[in-house]
């Protein structure tokens, strides 16, 4: 039994695909070698559950850790080691900053802590989280960026701690610019595709394309399908994790997720469920 054999074993035994950097990590580990050396490893079944449950383990604690990296890029790990008491620790914030935006919130710190009362829990203005979803039912994997905001937070502010996430989970926050058209026919050519269960002919398509209703028309079937590679090319969003790595975290963790989704939301609303003692 070679490598890729026991690979595709322990896959089954997990019910779960193994990616490439997932077998590597398990061979610097030397799990593989050890458990390939044996001269009864493929004949003894205690000893291959020692394997698997070893490899088991091995990839919970990598891929935990490959969801709490990810979490820390887009600057949410650091919310789960916040201490939720009121207090205004006026040394934990610049004294007179410059953006109003900033010297508000620090105002209205100030303005809860002065009028709270010890139990009530502290709020970030704008509180976010990401989760992976899609992708096990043949969607495209795609990160969802959840935000609570205050109202009074200006949009500005928003769109800048979005776009921070963007360019930390995605390869390219800024990528050409693609013109509607583009986008247009690849919507067209994929809605032929999926009502015929095949791609029609370049020409037919065209041809449909031109007697279409308020369409603007194209002189051959060869700039129409140009145009079709540009928006396909540009459509699906390119992300730092791979399709196949997003795939997995909603398929693994999808419980874990709803979980921490939960617990996430009742901290942002948390004043508003509390009752008065």
């Amino acid at each position: 039994m070679n490598s890729r054999d026991i690979k595709a074993r322990l896959e089954r035994a997990l019910h779960k695909p193994i990616t490439p950097a997932e077998w590597l990590n398990l061979q610097h580990r030397g799990l593989v070698d050890e458990y390939s050396r044996n001269p009864l490893a493929y004949t003894d079944e205690e000893n291959w559950r020692e394997f698997r449950d070893s490899a088991r383990r091995e990839l919970d604690f990598l891929r935990q850790y490959r969801e709490d990296s990810t979490q820390e890029q887009a600057g949410d790990l650091e919310d789960v080691y916040l201490d939720h008491s009121v207090g205004y620790q006026i040394d934990d914030s610049p004294a007179d900053p410059e953006d109003r935006a900033s010297a508000r919130r620090y105002a209205l710190g100030a303005l809860n802590a002065l009028r709270a009362s010890e139990t009530a829990p502290s709020r970030a203005a704008v509180d976010s989280m990401l989760l992976p979803r899609g992708g096990v039912d043949g969607t495209l994997p795609q990160w969802v960026n959840i935000m609570a905001v205050e109202l009074w937070v200006p949009a500005e502010e928003v769109a800048e701690k979005h776009r921070r996430k963007q360019q930390a989970m995605m390869t390219e926050p800024d990528p050409p610019k693609t013109r509607a058209r583009a986008f247009n026919v690849a919507r067209f050519v994929w809605e032929l595709e999926r009502h015929y269960g095949e791609r029609p002919p370049w020409p037919v398509m065209c041809e449909r394309w031109n007697n279409f209703p308020l369409a603007r028309p194209f002189k051959s079937w060869r700039d129409f399908r140009t145009n079709f590679l540009r928006g396909a090319k540009a459509t699906p969003p390119r992300y730092v994790a791979s399709n196949e790595q997003l795939t997995e975290q909603v398929r693994v963790h999808a419980r874990e997720q709803a979980g921490l989704f939960h617990y996430w939301a009742r901290g942002v609303l948390a004043a508003t469920v509390q009752q008065p003692e």
